[in-house]
């Protein structure tokens, strides 16, 4: 049990020093007590134990800034849980960060579920079942779901001369922070089916876009992207790969 503050403590500087000790400690207990229960209460993922796992499915776990995925499962109670509220709870980058609300839904007749989400950026992702009077409070994982920008690709010629010079161009959206590692960087399939890299250049401002214009000199058919780096709050992004086939004449 916790020794009471005196309310009058011993005269004189050295009698008072323990007393004021105390009465520190004591709001040092109760100001830790209150931060642990607020993050209880934020925390919607399997951080709060015991919470029966709720088993979930992603549509696609990366996608393109702007296009829309599924979180869907069935709750462990399965019929008897039809009705249930639910809730999705999202934590956004930059990382580490604290869950938010982000929707709410209710279970269908079999416990089911589906939440459909256009993610502004990349997140973590948990689906809670808040405790009811039968049944106690659910959770998933947090999952990731990478959101990328979109990058375009257009090139002066698909068939240019062996060792001619060839021009690449596009936007990146959304844009990208200017700076020295905001660079978009031209990638040819090897024979491994991987990308190497050939040249970068850095990205411009084009108002809600960034854009890139690089030329390089070609002198082998193949296929070709262009591929910027991951950041605070996106994935690496990259083009659609086109292919330029040479010609000798």
């Amino acid at each position: 049990m916790e020794e009471p503050v005196q309310n009058t403590p011993p005269t004189g500087p050295e009698g008072a020093r323990p007393a004021r000790a105390r009465a520190a400690a004591l709001r040092t207990r109760a100001a830790a007590a209150l931060v642990v229960a607020g993050l209880a209460m934020a925390v919607p993922a399997s951080a709060q134990a015991p919470a029966p796992e709720i088993p979930v499915t992603f549509s696609v776990r990366s996608l393109l800034s702007g296009d829309t995925f599924t979180v869907n499962g069935v709750l462990p109670g399965g019929a008897a849980d039809a009705g249930r509220a639910l809730e999705l709870y999202e934590q956004r980058a930059p990382f580490p960060g604290a869950y938010a609300l982000a929707s709410t839904s209710a279970a269908g007749p079999s416990g089911e579920f589906v939440f459909s989400v256009t993610p502004v950026r990349k997140a973590y992702w948990a689906v809670v079942a808040p405790e009811t009077t039968t049944r106690p409070r659910e959770a998933s994982n947090g999952f990731l779901v990478a959101v990328r920008r979109k990058v375009s690709i257009r090139t002066t010629t698909r068939r240019p001369l062996r060792g001619r010079f060839v021009r690449f161009s596009g936007f990146i959206s959304p844009s990208f922070p200017v700076g020295p590692g905001s660079v978009a960087t031209l990638q040819r399939r090897n024979a491994q089916g991987g990308f190497t890299d050939v040249k970068s250049v850095l990205l411009g401002a084009a108002g809600q876009f960034s854009s890139y214009r690089l030329r390089t000199r070609v002198r082998r058919s193949g296929v070709y992207r262009v591929v910027v780096p991951a950041s605070t709050f996106f994935s690496t992004g990259a083009s659609v790969g086109v292919t330029l086939h040479m010609r000798l004449h």
